[in-house]
């Protein structure tokens, strides 16, 4: 059955049960849809409602796409077709029953734990891990304890238990708090429950795990990729990359000797770090799949220097997406341009291009205008010369 992909991109937002969109997050909605392009088929539709330059729908063929790909209007919306959301939502749930798409959810509360910091900061503290990279913290007497002590020059970060993309967070420096700071603090534990304090940890390099749980089948790891990210630690593209020791590795289920952990492989070389990664990740998709979620899961992991130790380390679940994520799309248009592509799907203003490095080929994704305002993030392939 053909699907009706439905971008609610401000998916924690609505897990959190935030009300009406603001009109920035609404345009901002507006203009991800194109990143469906990525997936889908000549048969699928995708929910734009906004007016699009007729130019940009003619360049959909050479995906092999229709002009009529994207719905703008509700009335257009065909009845019938699977929903596919962003993310599984009482918000997406309730779309699909006012147009009569065909529903298959997998649980809501599963859903809306999984994508908590709630869920995902216990996966970090593993009695065989020696770093602990987050704190839970329920009140605001443990938020100031974690800050206190600090030397002036340490980073650090607080996140709201359902955050993303570098939103809904402080991040700060030294043992001082600000009374805004501890006023942000208050509101998100009187509405979440807690929060999360982080050590800002010195990236190196980061890496996006695209997973994909079918019922009545084992996990399968789609692809790992590059994840690229500004200084503030927000999306800024993925990278495609080699598949590490084939795909169809065999994961590291569960071990009681340390040597067998990911931290006991005393490795620089990239591949091997994040195929190490990818093997960490294994129990907590196991565990989604157990509480009977079902569908793409893109978790975050990063390689970081440590002045303690001097040395890189590596942070396998640094955040757990139970839901799409754009690197997911982007694996979509790494396999329409081929296997021997070497690119990226840049998000923002193209590059100025640099005599330095290899000529790139870039190719537009999004649209440039939307109901003939100026899109403000706009989407690229970055293809490099010559394809190897």
């Amino acid at each position: 059955m053909n699907r009706f992909f439905y971008g609610n991109f401000d998916f924690e937002e609505q897990l959190r049960g935030d009300g009406q969109r603001p009109a920035r997050v609404e345009r901002l909605v507006l203009e991800l849809a194109s990143s469906w392009l990525a997936v889908a088929d000549a048969g699928d539709r995708i929910w734009c409602p906004g007016r699009l330059p007729e130019a940009f729908l003619a360049s959909l063929a050479q995906w092999g796409l229709p002009a009529d790909l994207f719905v703008t209007e509700a009335r257009n919306i065909p009845a019938g077709m699977n929903l596919v959301p962003w993310g599984w939502s009482p918000a997406a749930v309730e779309f699909g029953h006012r147009y009569g798409l065909v529903i298959d959810p997998p649980p809501l509360d599963v859903v809306r734990l999984a994508n908590s910091r709630e869920y995902s900061v216990p996966w970090e503290e593993s009695p065989d891990d020696d770093g602990d990279f987050a704190t839970l913290c329920r009140t605001l007497g443990e938020v100031l304890a974690c800050v206190e002590r600090l030397p002036v020059t340490t980073a650090w970060v607080i996140k709201a238990n359902w955050s993303h993309a570098a939103r809904d967070r402080i991040l700060r420096r030294g043992p001082v708090i600000s009374s805004a700071d501890i006023q942000w603090v208050k509101q998100r534990l009187a509405r979440d429950g807690l929060v999360t304090w982080e050590l800002w940890l010195q990236r190196e390099a980061e890496i996006g795990i695209q997973w994909h749980l079918t019922p009545g089948q084992p996990p399968e790891l789609i692809a790992i990729t590059g994840l690229l990210v500004d200084t503030r630690g927000q999306y800024a593209g993925t990278k495609s990359m080699p598949a590490p020791r084939g795909i169809g590795f065999q994961p590291v289920i569960s071990s009681e000797k340390m040597t067998d952990r990911l931290e006991a492989y005393p490795t620089e070389e990239p591949a091997a770090w994040t195929q190490l990664a990818a093997e960490a990740t294994f129990p907590t998709v196991n565990d989604l799949a157990s509480r009977g979620y079902f569908g793409p899961i893109g978790i975050d992991a990063m390689r970081y220097f440590d002045p303690e130790s001097n040395s890189s380390r590596t942070r396998p679940l640094q955040d757990i997406n139970v839901r799409w994520t754009m690197g997911r799309l982007a694996v979509g248009w790494f396999q329409r341009l081929g296997p021997e592509a070497r690119c990226t799907w840049w998000h923002g203003e193209r590059e100025p291009a640099d005599a330095s490095v290899a000529p790139a080929e870039w190719i537009a994704t999004s649209p440039e205008t939307i109901d003939g305002q100026r899109v403000s993030h706009p989407t690229w392939l970055r293809v490099e010369s010559p394809l190897r």
